[in-house]
Parts: C-alpha cells; sequence; structure tokens
C-alpha cells in the first residue's frame, strides 16, 4: 500500500471511536506497519496498522506485560479491531499519544548522551529485574529452568522457515544459518543468571524523548516473555551507536564471558524472525552480520566467508 492508502481508515476509525474534528498530522512508515499521527478535540492520538497478521494483539498483551514494570509511561489501547480499507482488512488499533518526539527527530549530536543513555539503562534495569521463578518461557508459554530448551522452542520453527522451499535465503546463508544452529550449546553455556522480562526490541528509535534527548516513553515492544537478558540488550546497539546505549548497560551489568559473540547470535536468529513476519529479506545484511560474528567467533570464519563472497555489501 503507498502511504495516503492510510490515511482514510485512520480517520474512518477514529470517528467510529468517537473522536471529532479530526486533523492527520504525521504519517510514520514502519518496519511493521504504519503509523498515522491524529489531532482531535479530545487531544492527540495515534492509529497504527501492522503489516503482519495478529502483530497487534501480541502488542497489546506485551504492552500490558511491560507496563507494570516500567519507569517510563507505555501506551494504552483504546480500541483494536480490523477495518476495511481500499486493498483490503487492515489489522488495526487506536491509543492517545505519548509526548516526546522520536530519535531521529533529535538534535545531533545530543547534548548530553552519557545522561540519554544512563535513562535508558535505567528503564531495561528495571525490565530485567523482574524474573519468573518457573525459569525461562517457551514460545508457548511453557517454562524451563534452563535456558537453552527455551531458547530452543522460539528458534526451532525460525530454522525451519529458512529451510523451506519457498524460502528466499542463499544455499550459502542456509549453510552459515546451519553452523549456527548446530553452535547453539556452545555459544550459550556461560549464559548464567535468572529470566528477565524482555521488551524484545529496545533500540533507540523505540523510546520517546524530550527536546533535550531525555527518554520520556517507550514504545514499540515485539515479543515480550521470560528471556535471558542477553537476548535483549543486543538491540540497544541497533541504532544510533554512538550514544553508547548497550556499553554503558554493560558497565552496570557485566555479562559472562562470549557476549561479544553471542550478540551476533542473537541479532541473526531475530532477523530471521523479522524476514519470515513481513517477507523481508536481504541477503547482504545477513552476509554482513556473519561476517561481523567470525571477527569475534573463528569458528564462522568459513561459512562467513562463503556468505560474503555470494553476497558482497553494495558500496
Amino acid at each position: 500500500m503507498n502511504p495516503s492508502d492510510y490515511l482514510a481508515p485512520a480517520l474512518a476509525f477514529a470517528a467510529q471511536a468517537g473522536l471529532t474534528n479530526l486533523q492527520i498530522t504525521q504519517e510514520i512508515p514502519s518496519f511493521y506497519g504504519h503509523v498515522v499521527l491524529l489531532r482531535a478535540e479530545q487531544g492527540e492520538f495515534v492509529v497504527k496498522f501492522s503489516r503482519q497478521a495478529g502483530r497487534l494483539a501480541s502488542e497489546i498483551i506485551a504492552l500490558n506485560r511491560l507496563r507494570a514494570h516500567s519507569v517510563l509511561p507505555m501506551p494504552e489501547v483504546l480500541e483494536h479491531r480490523e477495518i476495511l480499507g481500499e486493498h483490503g482488512k487492515l489489522d488495526t488499533f487506536l491509543m492517545p499519544r505519548l509526548l516526546g518526539v522520536p530519535a531521529w527527530e533529535l538534535p545531533n549530536p545530543l547534548p548530553n548522551p552519557a545522561q540519554t543513555a544512563q535513562r535508558i539503562v535505567e528503564q531495561m534495569l528495571a525490565w530485567h529485574a523482574v524474573s519468573d521463578a518457573r525459569g525461562f518461557e517457551h514460545a508457548n508459554g511453557d517454562f524451563t529452568p534452563a535456558f537453552l530448551p527455551a531458547f530452543e522452542s522460539w528458534t526451532r520453527p525460525l530454522l525451519a522457515s529458512l529451510n523451506t522451499a519457498t524460502s528466499p535465503f542463499s544455499a550459502e546463508l542456509r549453510s552459515a544459518f546451519a553452523k549456527l544452529w548446530a553452535e547453539r550449546e556452545r555459544m550459550l553455556a556461560p549464559i548464567t543468571g535468572p529470566s528477565s522480562l524482555c521488551h524484545d526490541d529496545p533500540h533507540a528509535c523505540n523510546f520517546l524523548y524530550d527536546a533535550s534527548g531525555l527518554p520520556v516513553a517507550a514504545i514499540d515492544p515485539c515479543d515480550v516473555a521470560f528471556r535471558h537478558r542477553e537476548q535483549d540488550i543486543f538491540h540497544l546497539a541497533d541504532a544510533f551507536a554512538d550514544w553508547r546505549l548497550l556499553e554503558s548497560y554493560i558497565e552496570q551489568q557485566p555479562l559472562a564471558d562470549g557476549f561479544a559473540a553471542r550478540r551476533w547470535f542473537f541479532s541473526l536468529w531475530d532477523d530471521v524472525k523479522h524476514s519470515q513476519n513481513v517477507a523481508w529479506y536481504d541477503a547482504a545484511w545477513f552476509a554482513n552480520k556473519f561476517a561481523q560474528l567470525a571477527q569475534v567467533d573463528a569458528d564462522f570464519q568459513s561459512v562467513a566467508d562463503a556468505a560474503s563472497a555470494a553476497h558482497p555489501v553494495s558500496t
């Protein structure tokens, strides 16, 4: 759909919810969907559309799980349903707009990136301090005391999906992921500690900020669950790396040896999930991440070299 195709459905949905004197103030395309910001007589609101069936229902659950333990405000959904657009059904929800601006509208460089990082780390540590006595959560909601079986329950379907006949993944990348799966026990063995409540996508663009760059709200969780904190924090380096969010977290919460490799291990599987969810695929992107992994774990050098040769990064 073209961006403008979302405007009429957003206005109709907001009107059906009882909002009056509606004006569109902004559109924001996102990886998983599209957001339309509205001004109404009752205040400022957000209409969010999803590209993935069922994503918004799970996001509502995720928001409710996190909000009880959040230092920062989080969105509250007012209404959620499928609506009919020009090109078919649209999974949609409506929520009040939280105060704050997105990361890409902040001054560059930030006036005080260390303070911004500290506030975000405080939020991350608050979520991660919440654990479940049953251990680590599986994709079906079950728990096990050990981390590895829980990780496998989320990841095994991803491995299966990239090896199907219709998968876009090349032979070189399939071999690289086969190696990644085969090494899972070795790579995850150093992980210790209890489970943590994880946002599952806490990069800098999933917070809102005041004009000085201090975070004032947290948004857009993905598959919230009781996982290991390392499955959350690699996202901190996904955007605005110069803010040093990941480094600041590690300074306050030291990690087990081997995180430099596990960062890319978790990130690669996370990208397979996104590929599966919204039919996105960038072979050079995956190859580059395997190259990053090989720099800190030589066991992946051969598969990384093969993937890079097949999918060189475009200049």
